[in-house]
């Protein structure tokens, strides 16, 4: 039985508890740290020891430290935790830069803790079957591949639109679309990053943010999130040599994937016909030209990450499926994001 603390009781940190309740035979919450008076009184009330200074709560006895604080502590209380002999699950964004992050990865190497982040979203049903679909080849090689997620109330909530705090959509969504990214293509460099960053509602931080990376195999991923969008784009839209997939949410069972027939020769079909739409060039194909393709069927796995993380810690692992180099790789495709924005233009990278 691991037991668990969090620092930061507060959204995120009740998600990680029902997490943790799902698991009553592997894993115990016995401790919480806030500041806040009535989220202490509130662990009291669930029979969790609580406490409002970081000493006292890092002297219990605990086989893991879950962080979910605003970003900018991140990395002060996976320090203290791990030199304390905890292992530590941070949320993401794991620091707020990557000589941070490094500074957080040398002190797991030194005290032999698992530090990792919480990027679940690996195991999204709409990320696994786009996963699939590239893997595949079904619709040939993917020359790019975009990726979005848009809200409609314009806002950053809480302490996300607090500059100091961390705040900001690059570091809220843009951190788990990146890792998607990479890890689609994690045998691949990133060889380049251009990013536009925009504070449209928002004044202090960013609410809209443009990113692109060009990796060394020659695919484009172009990521896009935003709080404020009225109308409807789709999750995801990948331009194949012989076909294209399109998923309209997070379902990943709404959209599409067709490509042509591997005797269809374009322009052949075209020959003699006069009224073609706006032009040759862009007239449709017949529907006996086009093979519709099943979307992949994913099983959705809730759980998944956090099952990991408990294997990893009943085997005695150093690392879980979150791997330090993996971060380490993310946070330099964010710092060089920043980078890109401030100075309008495209970073060469070798990531």
């Amino acid at each position: 039985m691991k037991k668990i603390g969090i620092i930061g009781f507060g959204y995120m940190g009740h998600f990680h508890m029902r997490k943790i309740e799902a698991f009553p035979d592997r894993a115990k919450l016995v401790a919480v740290l806030d500041l806040k008076p009535e989220a202490l009184d509130e662990a009291r009330s669930l029979g969790l020891r609580a406490y409002d200074k970081a000493g006292d709560f890092l002297k219990e006895d605990l086989d893991l430290v879950v962080i979910s604080t605003p970003n900018n502590f991140h990395a002060k209380y996976a320090v203290a935790a791990m030199k304390a002999g905890k292992n530590v699950l941070c949320e993401k964004p794991v620091t707020m830069s990557c000589k941070e992050l490094e500074e957080v990865v040398a002190v797991s190497n030194e005290t032999g803790k698992l530090f990792t982040v919480h990027q679940n979203r690996r195991f999204d049903v709409d990320y696994l079957a786009v996963c699939e679909a590239v893997r595949s080849g079904e619709i040939g090689r993917i020359t790019t591949v975009e990726s979005r997620v848009l809200g409609e109330r314009g806002v950053c909530f809480g302490w996300r639109a607090d500059p100091v705090a961390g705040g900001g959509m690059l570091y809220d969504w843009g951190v788990h679309l990146i890792d998607q990214m990479l890890m689609l293509y994690k045998d691949e460099k990133v060889e380049s990053v251009y990013a536009r960053l925009l504070s449209v509602l928002t004044p202090a931080v960013d609410d809209y943010f443009e990113l692109s990376m060009r990796f060394s195999g020659g695919t484009t991923a172009r990521i896009s999130v935003g709080t404020f969008a009225l109308q409807k784009l789709p999750r995801w839209f990948l331009f194949g040599d012989r076909g294209t997939m399109k998923l309209d949410d997070f379902s990943g069972k709404t959209g599409g994937m067709a490509r042509i027939r591997e005797n269809v020769k374009g322009f052949d079909s075209v020959v003699g016909q006069k009224s073609l739409g706006p032009s040759r060039t862009m007239a449709p194909l017949e529907k006996e030209m086009l093979e519709p393709l099943p979307l992949p069927v994913i099983e959705e796995r809730p759980l998944a990450y956090w099952d990991d993380l408990l294997t990893s810690l009943e085997e005695g692992r150093k690392e879980s499926l979150v791997k330090k180099s993996e971060l380490l790789r993310q946070m330099k495709v964010v710092d060089a994001a920043f980078l890109s924005s401030k100075r309008e233009e495209v970073i060469r990278t070798d990531i």
